[in-house]
């Protein structure tokens, strides 16, 4: 092959690049897209897409959505699901309680007696709020003081005003062949559970509370429920509503 041959070669593969750039680029003169100036990215054209849910997030899901429908069915019997009753609607007489009350919380609540272990709705709940009485929807433990004890029922080893507080009342409890101490709702006198001396520090207490006997609050934070408890505690003799 000849130098001029091959110059001339040369100068037909330059050319062939040339148009191939020019093809796939568009060439140094082309305009730039519009919204493209001034260092702008174009616009994404693809939604992010949702992320989906796992297996277990949906499980809590569901169960959640339950609680509130059989929450929202409880209100409508039982008005102390919503809050704190006035002293003049807590039930008077039992068959007002037996209307309130499904038969296992008047069983519980009202005839001291005890739901199977690791079947009550709280044994296991770790939602952060405030249990209150399912009688007179008394502000009575939180989730603060709320610890996995193993027994199968809700525990705390405190109540919601400490040890020597005024929400809860301590009776001897001699049934079943036992010694035991029995807690009950000071205000409308609903059975709780029993308090024993094998609980954590602070206190050394396990408030062992069944679940039909309380209502999660889950909208009143501990520090809420203590401050509402405190604030009704300094009132004068006078001004505190009986309980």
């Amino acid at each position: 092959m000849t130098r001029a041959h091959s110059w001339s070669l040369a100068v037909l593969c330059a050319a062939g690049l040339v148009a191939v750039a020019l093809t796939q680029g568009g060439g140094a003169a082309e305009e730039p897209a519009e919204g493209a100036a001034a260092g702008q990215k174009p616009a994404s054209t693809t939604r992010e897409q949702p992320r989906r849910l796992t297996p277990q997030e949906q499980l809590l899901a569901r169960q959640q959505a339950q609680l509130e429908r059989i929450k929202a069915m409880e209100a409508e019997r039982n008005p102390a699901v919503a809050g704190r009753l006035e002293d003049d609607e807590i039930p008077t007489t039992e068959a007002e309680w037996k209307k309130r009350l499904s038969p296992e919380q008047y069983l519980v609540a009202r005839q001291k007696g005890t739901e199977r272990a690791f079947t009550g709705r709280y044994w296991n709940t770790k939602t952060a709020g405030t249990y209150r009485c399912i009688g007179c929807g008394e502000p009575l433990f939180t989730s603060g003081e709320k610890f996995d004890s193993g027994c199968g029922w809700p525990s705390f080893y405190a109540p919601v005003d400490g040890r020597e507080g005024s929400r809860i009342e301590e009776h001897l409890d001699t049934s079943l062949f036992m010694v035991r101490t029995e807690v009950t709702c000071r205000r409308c006198g609903a059975h709780l559970g029993h308090v024993f001396n094998d609980g954590p520090p602070p206190t050394g207490l396990r408030y062992c509370i069944n679940s039909a006997s309380i209502i999660l609050d889950d909208e009143m934070m501990p520090d809420d429920a203590k401050q509402a408890v405190a604030g009704d505690d300094e009132k004068p003799a006078g001004e505190q509503e009986p309980k």
